[in-house]
């Protein structure tokens, strides 16, 4: 008869057997014998209610329901694990130091942050929300651990998350008039993104004016909002009452998303850190249209 509860214990001795092709290497792994490994296997076989194994000569092979059960299985133990191995981490201390542009501050940091708190209480993290170049010279200063960042190339050693297209934003009521000039809200040089807009303007020979330059994403963001002319970034931390703007407009390049780390080392908590920031970062990525 069918158990509607595994036997974790006996799962993890099941899937040995399997990778080992072998009742006596399973049982000198989990420190057993042969026979108790067997009736452990026959057990199981009760539990699922059909045969798991089929014999082969003086070896054996899985049956269909085994290679089912095989599966599920491997799922099963490495979210046990999994969640084994984030209690044992909650011990963490330490500190660790992140840095991000302003685009990630809304979008992704807080789920970040409440993600890591949550799992590892113990440890301190400092954040500094800057420009990517005052960003990557903190990071080689060993100011930080860690840092978000973008560029057109992809740097050596970094963690790769995603690509990301540029895009020009204005508010809902902006319309492109081909007649004037188009109005720009521009990022302080140097900003690779500044550039990349420029270049594409010059390229497609359309005629341009420069309405606003700030120091911060804030005063960009303010402005696109209140109808002052049209800024370019990528869709990350949009904010409401800004829009893409997809016609009238010359083609813009995509920018490679990474993280770059201080040192390749990576103590604990550090490591929990990029794994969260991977994760959150990679899902962001993946829910931006790419058209």
């Amino acid at each position: 008869m069918t158990s509607d509860v595994l036997d974790l214990d006996l799962l993890r001795t099941f899937v040995l057997a399997v990778d080992l092709e072998s009742f006596a290497k399973a049982a000198d792994q989990v420190a057993r014998s042969q026979s108790a490994v067997s009736l452990q296997m026959q057990r199981l076989e009760e539990m699922m209610g059909k045969p798991l194994f089929i014999k082969q000569g003086r070896g054996w092979h899985l049956s269909p329901a085994g290679e089912l059960l095989l599966g599920y299985a491997r799922q099963l133990l490495e979210v046990n694990d999994r969640a084994v191995q984030a209690l044992k981490d909650t011990r963490l201390e330490g500190a660790v130091r992140l840095g991000l542009p302003a685009d990630f501050a809304e979008s992704g940091l807080p789920v970040v942050l409440a993600r890591f708190a949550a799992v590892y209480p113990q440890v301190e993290i400092t954040i500094v929300i800057d420009r990517q170049a005052v960003l990557l010279q903190q990071l080689h200063a060993g100011k930080l651990d860690v840092i978000i960042s973008m560029d057109f190339a992809l740097p050596a050693r970094a963690i790769s998350i995603g690509r990301l297209p540029l895009r020009w934003i204005g508010n809902a009521a902006t319309r492109i008039d081909k007649a004037q000039p188009l109005p720009l809200l521009l990022f302080e040089a140097p900003c690779i993104m500044r550039q990349a807009g420029l270049d594409a303007l010059e390229r497609a020979r359309r005629p341009w004016r420069v309405v606003l330059t700030s120091p911060s994403l804030a005063g960009l963001w303010a402005a696109a909002q209140a109808g002052l002319g049209v800024t370019l970034r990528t869709e990350i931390g949009l904010p409401t009452g800004c829009k893409v703007l997809r016609s009238g407009l010359p083609a813009l390049p995509t920018v490679h998303l990474f993280l770059l780390l201080q040192k390749q080392q990576r103590p604990a908590a550090l490591a929990r850190l990029v794994a969260i920031l991977e994760d959150t970062l990679r899902e962001q990525v993946n829910n931006i249209p790419k058209k």
